[in-house]
């Protein structure tokens, strides 16, 4: 299995149609870093196949946290048997936010006003 980051990551050299399907998918590619970043999450089932099969391995992509911003894996969630998103690039809270009840509160009174735990 390889973990990657969604914000940059590096693939070895591959043929034109797996590049053209890379960027289709919602990949954008920076020349002069020699990187891909994910830029649309439309179709990112089929991008993460492509990096799959382009891999030979399993792939699973860094969280980022809302609250503080940093990356982490969704192995160390206690709710990674819950989680629909698991393993995806996608937002989310770290387990050290979801910790500090008074910090998600916070979180969730900024974007869900309404809500309350």
């Amino acid at each position: 299995m390889v973990v990657l980051n969604k914000k940059s990551f590096k693939l070895p050299r591959v043929e034109k149609e797996k590049f053209i399907m890379l960027v289709n998918s919602g990949c954008e590619y920076n020349r002069e870093q020699a990187v891909f970043k994910i830029k649309s999450y439309n179709n990112i089932e089929k991008l993460m196949d492509t990096i799959e099969g382009i891999l030979n391995t399993d792939v699973v992509f860094l969280q980022n946290c809302m609250r503080c911003s940093k990356d982490f894996a969704c192995e160390d969630c206690k709710y990674d048997e819950l989680c629909t998103t698991k393993n995806l690039p996608f937002d989310c809270v770290c387990p050290k936010c979801l910790r500090d009840r008074k910090q998600f509160e916070d979180y969730l009174e900024k974007f869900y006003p309404c809500k309350k735990i």
